[in-house]
């Protein structure tokens, strides 16, 4: 009878358990699969620019401007000049450009593309006052202007950020290659009789233009191309980086 009594409680733990592991089964083939989780789409054009314009601080960028600005001599004589009759020339002529024309058509339709958004970069608050709010501020000419304003720009961060940026493709990676062939329009505009005025007088001025160029060319990859007489024009990729700001005097 002990016997008998260990085989029927075997039988009903086995029973037990096969019904247990049926309804489990049913259970599991009615759960639908996990789908995995979809990519996040790639950010926009406007959303890339936007991200890299947050890098730049514009704020203590703004403030050195304005303190320049009332206190410089040199610098205000700069400002005078790119506010001239002759640079107004050359920016329009700059715009009737068929690259830029071109270039800027292409932004437009990407920013549509993305949705209609636009670039919404932050307006400064910075109010421009005419009194000073301590009794000393510094100034160091155009020099002085350019060490600190290199001492605020960052650089070498934007330009990581935009090569990660490229190398990940997507609306950038086609923004930058597009600006990176605007090169050419860069010289032409270098060599209207306007530009080359506007530089001799900035030069009389004190203003390194040199010194900007370089900085220009950095940024961009707008190297020029260097003729060799014993073989073909080659891309000035190896130019020297911009030197750093020596001793920036920050207020």
């Amino acid at each position: 009878n002990q016997t008998i009594q260990q085989r029927k409680s075997r039988m009903q733990r086995f029973i037990i358990t096969l019904a247990l592991f049926c309804s489990l089964s049913s259970v599991w083939a009615l759960r639908p699969a996990q789908a995995p989780a979809a990519p996040p789409p790639p950010a926009t054009l406007a959303q890339d620019i936007e991200e890299l314009y947050r890098l730049i601080p514009s704020k203590p960028i703004n403030k050195l401007v304005i303190r320049y600005l009332l206190n410089d001599a040199q610098f205000q004589a700069a400002i005078r000049i790119i506010n001239s009759h002759d640079a107004y020339m050359v920016r329009m002529r700059l715009y009737a450009q068929p690259e830029i024309i071109q270039f800027q058509s292409w932004v437009r339709a990407q920013l549509l593309l993305s949705g209609g958004g636009s670039l919404e970069f932050e307006e400064s608050e910075e109010i421009l006052s005419l009194f000073r709010p301590t009794p000393y501020w510094s100034v160091y000419g155009w020099q002085g202007f350019f060490n600190e304003f290199l001492a605020y720009f960052p650089h070498e961060m934007l330009r990581a950020q935009i090569d990660a940026k490229v190398l990940a493709g997507g609306s950038l990676a086609q923004f930058w290659a597009k600006l990176m062939a605007l090169a050419p329009v860069y010289e032409r505009v270098l060599a209207f009789p306007e530009s080359k005025r506007i530089v001799a007088q900035l030069e009389q001025h004190g203003v390194n233009f040199d010194q900007v160029d370089q900085f220009i060319r950095s940024f961009f990859d707008w190297y020029p191309v260097v003729v060799n007489g014993t073989g073909p024009a080659v891309n000035a990729a190896g130019a020297p980086a911009i030197p750093a700001a020596p001793n920036a005097v920050v207020v």
